[in-house]
C-alpha cells in the first residue's frame, strides 16, 4: 500500500513538474515596458511644448480642472512650471508622447516659495508626516505634478482587442480589472521622476493622488512612507510624501523587477538626503 502511495504521489509530482515546465514564463516589467515605451527628459522648448499640449488636452479638454480660455495657444503652464522639469514616455512605434510628468522644485529662493499642494494638503497629513518634511532641505524636495496621460492612448487601452500600435505584452493582466496598461505608464513615469531628481539633487518627494493610484502602485512597490487622509482637491486625493532611496532601495527588495525598470538595472540610484534638525530650515510647512 505504501509502494502504492509512493507511486502515486511519484507520478502526481512528475506531472506536476511537467506542468511547471510547460508553463509560459511571462516577461518581466522592464523588458515589456521598454519593448513598447520609452522615457525621455523634456530639455528643449520643443519637447515641453509637446508636454504642455498634452497637460492641455488632458488637463483643459478631458478632464476640465483648468478653463481651456485661459490657454489661446493650447498649450497648459503655470507659474510653478518657471521652476519645474519635465518627463516623457513616448510610444516607440508611433513616437507620439503619451504621458507627462513634471517636478516641481523649491528654485533659487526656497525659503520663499511653495509648493502646489502646500497650503492646501500637507496639514492633513499626521505629526509625524510633517515633521519629516520639516526636516528636509526645501531645496532637496520636489512635488510630482501633472501626471498626465493621453486621452487617445487611454482610449486604445480600453479595447479588449489587440489594436493597431500597441502590442498584447503592453497590457497588464489584473485580477480585478481585466486587461490595464496603465501600471507600466505610471512605472516609467516614475523612472523618469527619478531620472530628472537625480540630475537636480532631490532626494525626498511629494504628491497628491488618487487613492486607487497609490494602492495599485504600492503593489508594484512603489510605496511613499508616508500618506495623509483621503481629501477633496480636484476630486478625491491623498497627500503623500517619501525618501526616494528608501522607497527605490524597499523596491528593491520587493519588487525587483520594477526596480530595474525605474533605475534601468541599477544606473541611477538617488542619494541619501542631508537632513537639518527640526526648526533649522528655512521654512515650516502650513
Amino acid at each position: 500500500m505504501n509502494e502504492d502511495l509512493h507511486m502515486q504521489t511519484g507520478f502526481a509530482l512528475q506531472h506536476k513538474a511537467e506542468r511547471k515546465n510547460t508553463k509560459r514564463v511571462s516577461p518581466d516589467v522592464s523588458t515589456i515596458f521598454n519593448s513598447v515605451f520609452s522615457v525621455q527628459l523634456a530639455t528643449s522648448q520643443e519637447t515641453i511644448n509637446e508636454v504642455f499640449r498634452l497637460r492641455y488636452q488632458v488637463y483643459c479638454i478631458d478632464r476640465p480642472f483648468e478653463d481651456p480660455s485661459s490657454f489661446a495657444d493650447k498649450r497648459e503652464h503655470d507659474a510653478y512650471d518657471a521652476r519645474s522639469v519635465h518627463g516623457l514616455i513616448r510610444h516607440r512605434m508611433s513616437g507620439d508622447s503619451v504621458a507627462a510628468v513634471r517636478l516641481v522644485m523649491a528654485g533659487q529662493h526656497p525659503g520663499a516659495t511653495d509648493f502646489p499642494m502646500e497650503a492646501p494638503c500637507i496639514h492633513r497629513m499626521d505629526k509625524d508626516a510633517q515633521a519629516a518634511i520639516t526636516s528636509v532641505r526645501r531645496d532637496q524636495i520636489a512635488e510630482i505634478s501633472r501626471m498626465a496621460v493621453s486621452r487617445e492612448f487611454r482610449r486604445r487601452l480600453n479595447e479588449e482587442k489587440e489594436v493597431s500600435g500597441i502590442s498584447e505584452p503592453a497590457y497588464y493582466i489584473d485580477s480585478e480589472n481585466g486587461k490595464r496598461a496603465m501600471p507600466y505608464i505610471s512605472l516609467g513615469l516614475f523612472a523618469a521622476i527619478l531620472q530628472m531628481s537625480i540630475k537636480n539633487g532631490i532626494t525626498h518627494w511629494m504628491a497628491v493622488m488618487e487613492p486607487a493610484q497609490l494602492r495599485l502602485l504600492k503593489r508594484f512597490g512603489v510605496e511613499f512612507d508616508h500618506v495623509g487622509p483621503v481629501m477633496e482637491y480636484h476630486g478625491r486625493r491623498c497627500p503623500a510624501f517619501t525618501e526616494a532611496a528608501t522607497l527605490i532601495e524597499r523596491m528593491r527588495k520587493q519588487r525587483p523587477d520594477v526596480w530595474s525598470l525605474i533605475t534601468n538595472d541599477g544606473q541611477y540610484l538617488p542619494e541619501k538626503p542631508n537632513r537639518v534638525r527640526f526648526g533649522q530650515n528655512q521654512r515650516n510647512v502650513a
